[in-house]
Protein backbone atom coordinates (compact mmCIF):
# COMPACT_ATOMS: atom_id res chain seq x y z
CA UNK A 1 0.00 0.00 0.00
CA UNK A 2 1.36 3.44 -0.94
CA UNK A 3 1.42 6.27 1.55
CA UNK A 4 0.54 9.69 0.23
CA UNK A 5 3.06 12.23 1.55
CA UNK A 6 2.01 15.42 3.27
CA UNK A 7 1.94 18.34 0.85
CA UNK A 8 4.67 20.80 1.71
CA UNK A 9 4.22 24.50 1.15
CA UNK A 10 6.95 26.28 -0.81
CA UNK A 11 9.66 27.60 1.52
CA UNK A 12 8.81 31.20 0.69
CA UNK A 13 5.08 30.75 1.24
CA UNK A 14 5.38 31.25 5.00
CA UNK A 15 7.26 34.54 4.84
CA UNK A 16 4.12 36.68 5.01
CA UNK A 17 3.92 40.32 4.02
CA UNK A 18 7.42 41.67 3.22
CA UNK A 19 8.69 44.91 4.74
CA UNK A 20 8.12 48.08 2.73
CA UNK A 21 11.02 49.70 0.91
CA UNK A 22 13.62 51.25 3.19
CA UNK A 23 16.72 50.42 5.22
CA UNK A 24 16.53 48.04 8.19
CA UNK A 25 18.74 46.25 10.66
CA UNK A 26 18.02 42.57 10.21
CA UNK A 27 18.91 39.12 11.46
CA UNK A 28 19.54 36.09 9.28
CA UNK A 29 16.82 33.57 10.15
CA UNK A 30 17.64 30.78 7.74
CA UNK A 31 19.65 29.65 4.75
CA UNK A 32 17.67 27.63 2.20
CA UNK A 33 19.64 25.51 -0.25
CA UNK A 34 18.37 23.61 -3.27
CA UNK A 35 20.52 21.13 -5.14
CA UNK A 36 20.61 19.92 -8.76
CA UNK A 37 18.40 22.66 -10.15
CA UNK A 38 18.20 22.93 -13.92
CA UNK A 39 18.24 26.52 -15.14
CA UNK A 40 19.37 28.61 -18.10
CA UNK A 41 23.01 29.63 -18.19
CA UNK A 42 23.79 33.32 -17.84
CA UNK A 43 23.10 35.14 -21.15
CA UNK A 44 22.50 31.85 -22.94
CA UNK A 45 19.70 29.53 -24.04
CA UNK A 46 21.66 26.51 -22.78
CA UNK A 47 20.76 24.95 -19.44
CA UNK A 48 22.95 23.79 -16.59
CA UNK A 49 22.50 21.92 -13.33
CA UNK A 50 23.40 24.10 -10.32
CA UNK A 51 23.10 24.30 -6.55
CA UNK A 52 21.31 27.42 -5.28
CA UNK A 53 21.00 29.21 -1.96
CA UNK A 54 18.84 31.95 -0.46
CA UNK A 55 19.03 33.81 2.82
CA UNK A 56 15.92 34.53 4.88
CA UNK A 57 16.09 37.71 6.99
CA UNK A 58 13.87 39.07 9.72
CA UNK A 59 13.37 42.79 10.32
CA UNK A 60 11.40 44.92 12.76
CA UNK A 61 9.57 47.74 10.98
CA UNK A 62 9.04 51.26 12.30
CA UNK A 63 5.59 50.29 13.59
CA UNK A 64 7.14 47.40 15.54
CA UNK A 65 5.84 44.59 13.34
CA UNK A 66 8.14 41.70 12.47
CA UNK A 67 8.56 40.89 8.78
CA UNK A 68 10.56 38.34 6.79
CA UNK A 69 12.34 38.81 3.49
CA UNK A 70 14.26 36.40 1.25
CA UNK A 71 17.29 37.21 -0.86
CA UNK A 72 17.33 36.29 -4.53
CA UNK A 73 18.54 32.80 -5.28
CA UNK A 74 22.27 32.60 -5.95
CA UNK A 75 24.44 29.86 -7.38
CA UNK A 76 26.58 28.32 -4.64
CA UNK A 77 29.98 29.48 -5.86
CA UNK A 78 32.96 31.34 -4.47
CA UNK A 79 34.16 32.44 -7.91
CA UNK A 80 35.30 36.05 -7.88
CA UNK A 81 32.42 37.03 -10.21
CA UNK A 82 29.67 35.09 -8.43
CA UNK A 83 26.62 36.82 -6.98
CA UNK A 84 26.94 34.82 -3.75
CA UNK A 85 30.53 35.94 -3.18
CA UNK A 86 29.61 39.61 -3.84
CA UNK A 87 26.64 39.31 -1.44
CA UNK A 88 28.81 37.79 1.31
CA UNK A 89 31.63 40.33 0.82
CA UNK A 90 29.11 43.19 1.13
CA UNK A 91 27.63 41.62 4.26
CA UNK A 92 30.70 40.25 6.02
CA UNK A 93 33.36 42.62 4.73
CA UNK A 94 35.55 39.85 3.30
CA UNK A 95 35.40 36.97 0.86
CA UNK A 96 34.47 33.59 2.34
CA UNK A 97 37.29 31.10 2.78
CA UNK A 98 37.08 27.71 1.03
CA UNK A 99 34.83 25.40 3.03
CA UNK A 100 32.82 28.27 4.53
CA UNK A 101 29.40 27.09 5.74
CA UNK A 102 26.66 29.61 4.98
CA UNK A 103 24.54 28.09 7.76
CA UNK A 104 26.98 29.71 10.21
CA UNK A 105 25.37 33.05 9.26
CA UNK A 106 22.04 32.15 10.88
CA UNK A 107 21.58 34.58 13.77
CA UNK A 108 24.08 37.10 12.34
CA UNK A 109 23.06 40.75 12.00
CA UNK A 110 22.90 42.64 8.70
CA UNK A 111 21.79 46.01 7.43
CA UNK A 112 19.57 45.58 4.39
CA UNK A 113 17.99 48.04 2.00
CA UNK A 114 14.69 46.78 0.66
CA UNK A 115 13.78 47.89 -2.85
CA UNK A 116 10.61 47.32 -4.85
CA UNK A 117 10.87 45.88 -8.36
CA UNK A 118 7.97 45.52 -10.77
CA UNK A 119 7.54 42.68 -13.26
CA UNK A 120 4.41 42.99 -15.32
CA UNK A 121 1.59 43.88 -12.94
CA UNK A 122 3.30 42.52 -9.79
CA UNK A 123 5.62 44.34 -7.40
CA UNK A 124 8.28 42.40 -5.52
CA UNK A 125 10.38 43.36 -2.52
CA UNK A 126 14.06 42.55 -2.98
CA UNK A 127 17.25 43.15 -1.04
CA UNK A 128 18.94 45.99 -2.93
CA UNK A 129 22.02 46.17 -0.71
CA UNK A 130 23.38 44.42 2.34
CA UNK A 131 26.16 45.42 4.71
CA UNK A 132 27.56 44.95 8.18
CA UNK A 133 25.65 46.61 11.00
CA UNK A 134 27.35 49.61 12.64
CA UNK A 135 28.33 48.95 16.25
CA UNK A 136 25.89 51.51 17.67
CA UNK A 137 22.94 49.85 15.87
CA UNK A 138 23.63 46.30 17.09
CA UNK A 139 21.22 46.61 20.06
CA UNK A 140 18.39 47.33 17.57
CA UNK A 141 18.90 44.06 15.64
CA UNK A 142 15.95 41.72 16.25
CA UNK A 143 16.65 38.29 17.72
CA UNK A 144 15.92 35.06 15.87
CA UNK A 145 13.66 34.09 18.79
CA UNK A 146 11.51 37.19 18.14
CA UNK A 147 10.25 35.44 15.00
CA UNK A 148 9.13 32.28 16.82
CA UNK A 149 10.87 29.15 18.02
CA UNK A 150 10.98 27.60 14.56
CA UNK A 151 12.10 30.72 12.69
CA UNK A 152 15.56 29.38 11.97
CA UNK A 153 14.33 26.10 10.52
CA UNK A 154 10.76 26.64 9.34
CA UNK A 155 11.80 25.88 5.76
CA UNK A 156 13.35 22.48 6.45
CA UNK A 157 12.50 20.09 3.68
CA UNK A 158 10.28 22.55 1.87
CA UNK A 159 10.62 23.05 -1.82
CA UNK A 160 11.62 26.51 -2.91
CA UNK A 161 10.44 27.83 -6.28
CA UNK A 162 13.63 29.27 -7.77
Amino acid sequence: MAKIPETKAPALANLGEPPSKGTYVAVCLDVVDQYNVERRKYESEETEIVNLTRFIFGVKTKDGSLRKLASKSMKISNHENSALRAFLVSWQGEAPKPGFDTASLIGKPAQVTVVENTKGDRTYSDIGTISEVMEELLPKVPKVEDFGAAASNDNTGAEIPF
